[in-house]
């Protein structure tokens, strides 16, 4: 039996052409609600940058930044950084090199600058940047994730400063610097065990390689049509894609609705 779902926010609740959750996505949620199923958000979003997407009341708890944090109750119930010299070291390569990087606390963004490739990443979720400010500031509180707008080769070099990081990518824009050991599937892990539920009573959806950890650690992963080949081998199920009504196809699919 099916007791909580995990839900990805871009390419699997929200369209990336029209930056909505479907009509009918809506009303499947609604109805699982109805009927007693517990509903959490499992994003690479900071909090604060999820209210342009999805309304984040409908659900009982978010799992955020890739499960570095994790919010149930109003209250954080986990947070996990990255080691203060990390940090610390790509605060300086970013300055050095230019690149556009946010540096997410528990409560707050910081971002040094913000270049063009940065637009061009974040009109993909039709995010806006906060006001640039002093990211080795940001430092000085706990960091636990970074949005690195560079390419591979840059994300590599970076790597090298940061031992004790590791970075997940969903497109060539930019990745996510989260600490090694980090996923969203830490993330799920202490929300299922703040409600006491089983990983085998808990679906995921999702559609980006930040999302394979999720989807390998539920009882059932359901991968979007739009996600890549290697989110799909991850997966147990394979639906359609967001705009052709994949999330409700698969609900139904396995009798929910």
């Amino acid at each position: 039996m099916i007791k909580a779902i995990f839900f990805d926010i871009d390419g699997t609740l929200v369209s990336f052409k029209t930056h909505m959750v479907p009509v009918a996505t809506l009303r499947a949620l609604e109805s699982l609600r109805s009927r007693g199923v517990k509903l959490f958000i499992a994003t690479g979003r900071h909090e604060l940058l999820i209210g342009n997407a999805v309304d984040t009341g409908m659900f009982d708890g978010v799992v955020s930044l890739n499960g570095q944090c994790v919010r149930a109750d109003g209250k954080i119930i986990h947070a996990n950084a990255m080691p203060a010299e990390d940090a610390r070291a790509a605060a300086k390569f970013c300055l050095e090199h230019g690149v556009t990087t946010i540096f997410e606390n528990v409560s707050a963004l910081h971002v040094n600058a913000v270049t063009p490739r940065a637009l061009e990443g974040a009109a993909l979720i039709n995010m806006r940047f906060p006001e640039p400010s002093d990211i080795m500031a940001a430092t000085e509180e706990p960091v636990l994730q970074l949005i690195f707008f560079g390419d591979t080769e840059q994300e590599s070099e970076l790597l090298k400063h940061m031992p004790s990081c590791d970075a997940t990518r969903w497109t060539h824009l930019l990745c996510d610097v989260i600490p090694c050991g980090g996923g969203k599937h830490v993330g799920i892990r202490q929300m299922l065990n703040y409600y006491g539920i089983d990983r085998d009573e808990c679906m995921a959806f999702g559609d980006g390689e930040n999302d394979i950890s999720m989807l390998q650690y539920v009882g059932t992963g359901i991968a979007m049509g739009n996600a890549s080949l290697e989110v799909k081998a991850a997966a147990d199920y394979v639906t359609t894609g967001i705009d052709s009504g994949g999330l409700v196809k698969a609900l139904n699919k396995f009798g929910l609705l």
